[in-house]
């Protein structure tokens, strides 16, 4: 059976800073949400960052045909956003903090919302781990380290842990993450890192200073074929 998920990250929504720089976010979502109807996605992984309050409602609405998981980022609030996790009933958690299964994939889902990996949280995710499905870990923050300025200032607090964990069991481990508004793929020996640009701003990958532009935006599909998994960009221009 194949799967096919849309991954979307950092919305930033109604947010002061990115209409500063001439971004209309929800506009950007209404392309990209076309953009997937049109592709008969009908699953959708948010990543994180969705904005601010006031546009958690008119958000969660346009997802109404759609099934969709999420991992907290760190402009998220569980509290905010848990009456709209528990409208949709799909997963039918209470904790940020979850996983599920295909035949052949463990997917978990990791709260980096507090910018940190708290021992509780990293014991939970040790037990998660032990699983002989390839894994796919969803996290708003990066666990391998980018030689960007974002990563030098933003990095999740506590992510070696998690990395120390993926690296001691022998299944192959995707990682899906935002934060940094910007494309990049890498790996460390068992890990696959796959970064995916943003719905709002990019930011260039420069190692001393944040640069900013607003021409373009997009979001990753993600394809599970039988054991195998294929991922793609889509870029749409403003």
């Amino acid at each position: 059976m194949i799967k096919k998920f849309a991954y979307i990250t950092d919305l930033h929504l109604d947010e002061e800073f990115p209409k500063t720089k001439g971004v209309d976010a929800r506009k950007n979502w209404e392309k990209i949400l076309e953009d997937i109807s049109k592709r008969g996605i009908t699953q959708i992984i948010i990543g994180g960052d969705i904005g601010e309050r006031d546009s958690l409602s008119w958000f969660f609405k346009s997802l109404k045909s759609y099934d969709w998981f999420l991992s907290l980022g760190n402009h998220d609030s569980f509290s905010t956003i848990l009456p709209f996790w528990k409208e949709q009933q799909v997963v039918g958690i209470d904790t940020p903090f979850y996983s599920i299964e295909t035949d052949f994939f463990k997917c978990i889902f990791l709260d980096s919302s507090k910018e940190i990996v708290d021992e509780e949280q990293l014991d939970r995710f040790r037990k998660e781990s032990i699983t002989s499905k390839k894994i796919l870990l969803f996290v708003h923050h990066p666990i391998l380290s980018v030689p960007t300025f974002t990563d030098k200032k933003f990095f999740l607090e506590g992510r070696e842990n998690i990395l120390s964990v993926l690296n001691q069991i022998p299944n192959e481990v995707f990682i899906f993450s935002g934060h940094y508004h910007m494309e990049d793929d890498r790996f460390y020996k068992n890990v696959r890192q796959y970064i995916t640009p943003a719905v709002s701003y990019q930011v260039e990958k420069d190692p001393d200073i944040v640069k900013i532009h607003n021409n373009s935006f997009g979001y990753r599909i993600i394809e599970l074929q039988h054991d195998q998994l294929f991922t793609e960009v889509i870029t749409l221009k403003v």
